[in-house]
């Protein structure tokens, strides 16, 4: 398996469970801009799996990969939101890696 996309994936993904984490203090502290804190926790555990998966030697195959945020993301969320654009990043290298 080629070690760069999995890198980068892992970066992105990274990237995204900082602001997921970020998102939700400021749910906590109820000035959160998007999402609910609910869906964010419900992504946060899905991308913590895609990342426990690019660390393990055994990466599943493509076709039965963790799918399913990117649609939630682009179906509900603002299109502008830098949050919801490094999900989308994040899902896509998973599903490519």
């Amino acid at each position: 398996m080629p070690e760069a996309p999995v890198q980068k994936s892992l970066a992105v993904i990274t990237r995204a469970l900082h602001g997921i984490d970020e998102e939700l203090d400021r749910h906590a502290a109820g000035q959160g801009r998007v999402s609910s804190a609910k869906q964010l926790a419900s992504i946060r555990a899905q991308l913590s799996q895609m990342e426990l998966q690019l660390s393990s030697p055994e990466l599943p195959p493509r076709t039965e990969r963790l799918r399913g945020v990117g649609r939630v993301i682009a179906d509900s969320w603002p299109y502008d939101s830098p949050l919801g654009s490094t999900i989308l990043e994040a899902e896509q290298l998973y599903l490519k890696a």
